[in-house]
């Protein structure tokens, strides 16, 4: 009895590895992706007479991969926001920090201009923690802003590569 015991227990602990997100040995070494992240913004917004406002603060989300799995997937996102709109043309930068659920850690700097309520930009990794350390990698998105609410949603597409 105690042998169909271990092999019970030992069936049991391979089928909660297989189901466990992937680790960094099956993170590719480069790859493109396609994602979102919702997000709303907190901070401060100052008007500078009638046609102009600047938001400044943070716009903290969730990413999610196109695919529903792999690179970004389910990551949290910290990004800083500086936006100067002047008669309704934005022109925003800021960094951001894209945590996984490991605490791995991706760092971003992005720029953004355009016609409310969209602001499409660049962006580029400029490092990391853990199973990111060292990626580069570059790629385009678009912010959403939902009216005056104070929320919106960043479509990003791009590539990146680790060492």
């Amino acid at each position: 009895m105690a042998r169909n015991t271990s092999i019970a227990q030992g069936l049991a602990v391979a089928a909660l590895c297989l189901s466990l997100p992937a680790a960094a040995a099956d993170l590719p070494k480069k790859g493109k992706y396609s994602g979102h992240y919702g997000w709303t913004f907190i901070g401060q917004v100052q008007q500078l007479g009638e046609d102009r406002t600047v938001y400044a603060g943070v716009v903290p989300g969730v990413m999610f991969n196109d695919k529903g799995k792999g690179f970004m997937h389910k990551a949290r996102v910290d990004c800083t926001l500086y936006n100067d709109v002047n008669k309704g043309r934005a022109n925003a930068t800021g960094t951001c920090v894209v945590t996984d659920a490991d605490g791995d850690k991706i760092f971003v700097e992005w720029k953004c201009s355009g016609v409310m309520p969209a602001c499409p930009g660049t962006e580029r990794f400029v490092g990391g923690t853990g199973k990111y350390k060292g990626i580069t990698g570059k790629q385009t998105f678009q912010g959403n802003f939902i009216g005056d609410t104070g929320a919106g949603w960043s479509d990003w597409k791009g590539e990146y590569k680790l060492p």
